[in-house]
């Protein structure tokens, strides 16, 4: 069983291979030097699907929020690009309401999409660090 009371067997196909995109992004960040401080961060505007810090080198920390966008047939349209301006802005309105909330000293912010291909196997997970600016621009 989740926190919301349904066994996964009783999910949706798509609301299923979300969650399975959402933790094999997370174990992918964990391999590559992340902490997980937060996994569906819920605010009334929406939710952000993994909050992690890594330190710096010199000190401090960089704490990315990370959209996770997972497709199970290949399509026209790759994952990463279903991350649409609208959704930019809103997971960057989400992520200040988290920093006034939770924000700590020395700390970058970025904003990361992380693409999971299960039409491979084993399944493709595309890092896109820094994807977007705090205006939801694209870089």
């Amino acid at each position: 069983m989740d926190n919301s009371g349904e066994s996964q067997s009783d999910l949706p196909e798509h609301l299923q291979r979300g969650q399975d995109g959402e933790a094999l992004a997370a174990a992918y960040l964990r391999r590559k030097g992340w902490k997980i401080e937060d996994t569906n961060f819920e605010t009334e505007w929406g939710e952000i699907d993994i909050i992690a810090t890594r330190p710096f080198p010199t000190g401090g920390q960089m704490m990315a929020f990370v959209e996770v966008k997972s497709r199970s047939s290949p399509g026209k349209m790759t994952p990463e690009l279903s991350v649409t301006a609208s959704k930019r802005r809103t997971i960057t309105r989400m992520a200040r309401y988290y920093e006034q909330r939770y924000g700590r000293p020395n700390t970058g912010y970025r904003f990361d999409v992380i693409a999971v291909d299960f039409s491979e196997s084993p399944p493709n997970i595309r890092h896109f660090e820094a994807a977007f600016d705090a205006s939801g621009n694209p870089y």
